[in-house]
């Protein structure tokens, strides 16, 4: 799923960050309000974003495991 406009996904789903957990592991909730755990695609995502509760960020889940998925970048805030 390949969008033009920046502040939707490319390949990914939109989530909402719900709780920030231990281990740098996230809770979020996607669009289908399922709930998810995800961590950052890497450690510069991690050490150059801090997530909050309510953040809007694009996961992309794991084909192997659905409840589970990586962080790939946060998306802008809804006006």
């Amino acid at each position: 799923m390949e969008f033009v406009s920046g502040d939707q996904p490319r390949g990914g789903q939109v989530a909402t960050v719900l709780e920030l957990l231990p281990g740098g592991i996230v809770r979020l909730e996607l669009e289908s309000r399922r709930e998810v755990l995800a961590h950052p695609a890497s450690s510069r995502v991690l050490n150059t974003t801090r997530l909050r509760p309510g953040d809007r960020v694009e996961v992309a889940l794991s084909p192997h495991d659905t409840t589970r998925g990586r962080i790939i970048r946060l998306l802008p805030a809804k006006c």
